[in-house]
């Protein structure tokens, strides 16, 4: 039976006890267990600012005649990361929830741009270390995309990117840096391309954004990537990585308001009031933004700075401290994000183990057609300079302790030509079995995997049950 809707309503304190009771098995931060999801200042003091998010979390930012407000902040949190990343007086944009709505806003501007002027399928090339939100966006918006193979460093292939360019290709991206990675794409290349060719180039920086600019304040050699590269035309960047500000933080910047205007969408046709909406959303809560701008403030640059240079220290210590164990880390990351391998043992092993000795990593099973190696991923917070050395020890141990997974992968080698039912079936008779999921990641049919994701999905977000 549907779980019905309530005759009568709850205490405060039943729905605390609810709410508590669902998250029981969410993953906790626990003080730097965690390397994924959540990026941690360690500053107890921004947890005053939660008011601010709670002050404006019922102020309504699709109307900031309404609540002029809401304008003022988004216009300063604009200005500020313009600023930040060598923009200008015309440089222009606007505060998204997340990098995927900053990228799909960059990919509609660039495809409504180059349908002015062509009448073919709009293309979008970019490297397979680019991150799915651009698939996503392709898939939304009635696009084709291109993925590259990148070169020995894990990088954009420059020449490959090249070769790929047609009458049709509406957008290049490039990474600063990839996701996957750490490593930042050759964007001054990129940026020479797309002047030659008079092309769109996008660059992703959700996760570089708030952070390279403190890196390179402190030394760190750092490639050009930002508006400082005349062929840039938009670039994405989130705010709730290492801006460390409410989840739901991100924003699109663009040169100019020109290459903005395919973005906003307006309409003045029906016979309701007249909407004008900059990004996807119509109403929404302005509580992230006026936690964007109170954190941004707080901290400011020499703030930030500081808390780079601990991510920086973490990085550093871990990372030479996974070679010391005995693993490789993969490419040359720029940043403060890198994967590890094991060229001997099953890295996945090494993944789930983590995971079950409480720290949260992401566990990258890549797969054998991208001749990519399958990895573990950390994203390192100023917060884990305080657990360098529990991680460390614990990870030795798991590698030292390492047994043999040969068993799981013959397995997942002998059923990849079994169905996605089958295989879905097999993933919820044996759900504990998480090495043999990513084996079969690795070793499928990059199309069957995403069937099984899709089937999974599909039945774990389903009407609740009693």
């Amino acid at each position: 039976m549907l779980k019905q809707f309530p005759e009568n309503g709850l205490s405060s304190e039943k729905i605390h006890d609810v709410l508590d009771s669902y998250g029981k098995y969410d993953i906790k931060n626990s003080r730097g267990r965690l390397f994924t999801y959540f990026y941690d200042p360690g500053i107890k003091e921004l947890d005053n600012l939660q008011d601010i998010f709670l002050k404006f979390s019922n102020r309504n930012g699709m109307d900031y005649h309404a609540f002029p407000s809401t304008l003022k902040l988004e216009n300063d949190v604009i200005a500020m990361m313009g600023s930040l990343l060598n923009g200008d007086d015309r440089t222009a944009g606007t505060f998204t929830t997340g990098g995927t709505e900053s990228i799909i806003l960059a990919v509609k501007a660039a495809r409504d741009t180059f349908l002015e002027n062509h009448n073919s399928l709009p293309e979008v090339i970019l490297p397979v270390t680019a991150h799915p939100s651009f698939s996503k966006a392709v898939e939304y918006l009635g696009m084709r995309e291109k993925r590259i193979p990148v070169n020995s460093e894990y990088q954009a292939d420059i020449s490959l990117m090249r070769k790929a360019i047609t009458k049709s290709t509406a957008m290049i991206v490039g990474s600063a840096p990839s996701f996957p990675y750490g490593i930042i794409d050759p964007i001054k290349e990129l940026s020479d391309i797309a002047l030659e060719y008079k092309l769109w180039l996008h660059v992703d920086a959700c996760v570089g954004g708030m952070i390279l600019p403190f890196l390179k304040r402190l030394g760190k050699q750092v490639p050009e990537y930002d508006f400082k590269l005349p062929g840039v035309s938009s670039i994405s960047i989130d705010l709730h990585k290492y801006g460390f500000t409410p989840k739901g933080s991100s924003v699109i910047l663009y040169r100019n308001a020109v290459l903005r205007r395919h973005q906003i969408y307006v309409n003045a046709r029906w016979p309701g009031y007249p909407m004008s909406n900059a990004g996807i959303q119509a109403t929404k809560s302005a509580g992230p933004l006026a936690g964007s701008w109170a954190i941004m403030n707080y901290l400011g640059y020499r703030g930030y700075t500081e808390l780079a240079g601990k991510t920086l220290t973490a990085y550093k210590r871990i990372t030479q401290g996974i070679k010391n164990i005995g693993y490789e880390i993969t490419g040359k990351p720029d940043a403060t994000i890198f994967a590890f391998q094991d060229n001997v043992n099953s890295i996945f092993q090494t993944g789930v183990k983590m995971i079950e000795k409480g720290w949260y990593p992401q566990i990258q099973p890549s797969n054998i057609k991208l001749g990519l190696p399958s990895t573990v991923h950390l994203n390192i917070s100023p917060v884990h300079v305080e657990v360098t050395d529990e991680f460390l020890s614990s990870l030795e141990d798991i590698h030292t302790n390492l047994s043999d997974d040969s068993a799981a992968g013959q397995l997942a080698i002998d059923s990849a030509d079994k169905t996605a039912e089958y295989l879905a079936h097999m993933l919820e008779k044996h759900p504990e079995n998480k090495t043999l999921f990513f084996h079969m990641l690795y070793q499928l049919d990059p199309g069957k995997g995403e069937e099984i994701f899709r089937k999974m999905t599909d039945r774990d977000f389903h009407a609740s049950i009693g």
